[in-house]
């Protein structure tokens, strides 16, 4: 999670690198408008083709589930960068309105749609972009739930 935070076309909102033997999908997408006016906004998920230099902001992920609660996340999440990594392919769009409008993304149950990383560290296939703005810098709040196996 992370909140009231504005949106940038030149570096990422999350970006997941994936650890070494372990991939990742994105379960769901949750981001929210933290304006005060109406302005349009939308970002991108992307898979990236070259890895950003030396990472920072940490998100410590958290697990939603007791049975795994004492598992480490081999999975990194940073919010700041040197060197921002290089987007590649856009995988997901997320519209969203600065005045709160919520867009709210869910995998199927068969996790046919989920979006996949690769557990291959931060080669480039190992890492996604995570909302970079693709139209509008406005703040927003998002949350992403993903598994790791």
């Amino acid at each position: 999670m992370r909140s009231n935070v504005a949106l940038s076309t030149t570096a990422d909102f999350f970006t997941i690198v994936t650890g070494s033997s372990r991939s990742v999908l994105v379960l769901e997408i949750d981001a929210e408008g933290d304006g005060t006016a109406s302005a349009y906004n939308e970002a991108g998920i992307y898979r990236v083709t070259t890895t950003g230099a030396t990472g920072g902001g940490a998100i410590t992920p958290a697990p939603v589930d007791t049975p795994n609660a004492a598992l480490v996340a081999q999975m990194t999440v940073s919010t700041t960068w040197t060197t921002q990594p290089v987007v590649g392919a856009l995988v997901h769009n997320v519209p969203v309105n600065a005045n709160g409008q919520r867009y709210f993304w869910r995998a199927n149950p068969n996790m046919s749609n989920a979006i996949m990383v690769q557990g291959i560290g931060p080669a480039a296939g190992g890492v996604l972009s995570v909302l970079r703005s693709i139209s509008g810098t406005s703040n927003i709040s998002a949350r992403l739930q993903v598994a790791e196996f």
